[in-house]
């Protein structure tokens, strides 16, 4: 099974538009796997889930990301596994352990923002 993490600066991607490059492991069945690093800087945002599947990716391991692009992924039928931070190396262990799921962690762009009420101080 090939998983993809994206990433900026080493770690994992705190924006899935920001993702500098995706390390690609594939995870074999007796519990060893190869990695290789995809550069994709050259590449729009929209273009990476179809790059990802061109590969044979089938789950992808990232922080914050929108609806947009959780559906690419989703109709090429890659798992999204969204809301993490930390390493790579922490996501994956994490995600072959089954201490992460679809839509663990809320992106902070999606939080209700408080109002504050102007003018109320000495008036």
């Amino acid at each position: 099974m090939k998983i993809a993490i994206p990433r900026y600066g080493g770690r994992i991607s705190p924006r899935f538009g920001f993702t500098q490059d995706v390390l690609l492991v594939d995870v074999g069945e007796g519990g060893g796997d190869s990695r290789e690093v995809l550069p994709v800087g050259g590449l729009f945002p929209q273009e990476i889930p179809a790059y990802l599947h061109s590969k044979g990716v089938r789950v992808v391991l990232t922080g914050g990301i929108n609806r947009e692009f959780q559906d690419l992924f989703r109709a090429l039928g890659i798992e999204v596994i969204w809301g993490l931070i930390g390493t790579p190396e922490e996501a994956l262990e994490a995600y072959l352990a089954g201490r992460v799921a679809p839509g663990m962690g809320r992106c902070p762009g999606l939080r209700r923002h408080r109002r504050r009420r102007r003018g109320m101080a000495g008036a």
